[in-house]
């Protein structure tokens, strides 16, 4: 979408506190917006993205009353409900994903942005474990990468466990957790972070309250997720994103502005943008967390429910409809958390060994970006569907 072009510049103005301004320019004026650019299409072009558009895939996990697969289910045990009215499959198949001609692809992702220096040195030796319990060979390639202010950083792809583990330990061995400027502990932004376990000195992001330190978080954490999703677009095969870290902040509180409608709109179109390219890309987001970390008081207030369904209208959209967790549900994926943080990894991995590929024909929406919810009920007792919760229809 156009628009999208301007979310950068309208997510600082909601950062001010009352006393703050929007940023300007020289002359005392608030920034222009540019102009959107129309890309002429073909005939072919745009029936191909007419389909694209229409054509809903859905990744589907089931699992039974114990959390283990349930993997001889057939076409007639599913149905699929588009806000609530049965829709026909336009297509079934069970997928063995270890087989597939294009196999899903893993990105472990450190958030060192969005995490203290303490929870961090804990992760790197988490991911190390991970990597050294496989001894043999990974199941699907698989990268690590981290996230900092300059956004995602990663290794490449590989099935090899000792040459990742390698690539990865030169990757995060001078990784920066992320400090606000306006803290007065310097000292710990200024010194490098490696895994050796003498990271004993980490800074709580519930004691910060500059909101414009919450809002680069928010700000670039989104960002390079968008980025991400864009890229794999072009990338064959299932790709699961598996996010070690709580999250970026939901800039919630009485130091936030309320949000303005031009601001409700660049969130809402954000998240229509988000949402899409993540399905169409057939990405799924595992949000992975040591307890301590997941339970941030901004989060007990949230109800699973109200992060699946997601806003339906711009008025419902807020910064926190674009939180972690309700992106993590929302494709698909789990919120997990535990003190082994290599086990919930290897559980996030097993997920995708066998799965369901659906997909239907959406009518087309009375309006653009409309929004439609997504269920995927199993007729099998005490088997649970994972999958996507939500789609925007196009007319």
């Amino acid at each position: 979408m156009a628009r999208f072009r301007w979310f950068v510049p309208l997510l600082w103005c909601i950062a001010a506190t009352a006393t703050g301004q929007a940023p300007q320019t020289e002359s005392g004026q608030a920034p222009a917006a540019a102009h959107p650019t129309l890309i002429p299409r073909s005939h072919e072009q745009r029936e191909a993205r007419y389909r694209a558009l229409h054509h809903i895939i859905l990744n589907v996990l089931a699992v039974d009353e114990f959390d283990r697969p349930a993997n001889e289910l057939k076409a007639e045990d599913f149905v699929l409900l588009d806000n609530g009215q049965p829709q026909e499959l336009a297509s079934f198949r069970k997928v063995n994903a270890d087989r597939s001609i294009a196999p899903p692809h893993v990105v472990i992702i450190l958030d060192a942005l969005n995490n203290s220096r303490i929870s961090i040195g804990f992760q790197i030796k988490e991911i190390d474990k991970y990597l050294g319990s496989n001894q043999q060979r990974l199941i699907y390639p698989t990268s690590i990468a981290t996230l900092t202010t300059s956004g995602f950083n990663s290794t490449h792809p590989s099935i090899d466990p000792s040459a990742l583990l390698l690539e990865s330990q030169s990757l995060l061995k001078d990784i920066h957790p992320y400090q606000c400027k306006s803290s007065s502990d310097e000292a710990a932004n200024a010194q490098p972070l490696s895994g050796n376990g003498n990271a004993n000195f980490g800074l709580s992001f519930d004691k910060i309250s500059d909101t414009d330190c919450l809002n680069e978080r928010f700000t670039v954490s989104l960002t390079a997720l968008s980025d991400f999703a864009v890229e794999q677009k072009n990338v064959l095969g299932r790709v699961i994103v598996i996010w070690i870290g709580p999250g970026w902040p939901l800039l919630t509180g009485p130091e936030f502005h309320p949000d303005t409608a031009e601001i409700k709109t660049n969130f809402f179109d954000h998240i229509v943008q988000l949402s899409s390219n993540l399905r169409e890309a057939q990405v799924t987001v595992d949000a992975v967390s040591s307890p301590d970390l997941s339970r941030k008081p901004e989060l007990q207030s949230v109800h699973l429910k109200s992060l699946a369904e997601g806003p339906h209208t711009e008025d419902e959209a807020t910064a926190s409809s674009m939180g972690l967790h309700a992106i993590a549900i929302q494709s698909g994926g789990r919120i997990t958390e535990g003190n082994s943080i290599a086990d919930q990894i290897a559980r996030c991995v097993a997920d995708v060994k066998t799965y369901y590929a659906l997909s239907f024909d959406s009518i087309p929406s009375s309006k653009p970006d409309e929004y439609h919810s997504l269920q995927v009920k199993v007729n099998k007792p005490g088997v649970k569907a994972f999958t996507n919760t939500l789609y925007y229809g196009e007319p």
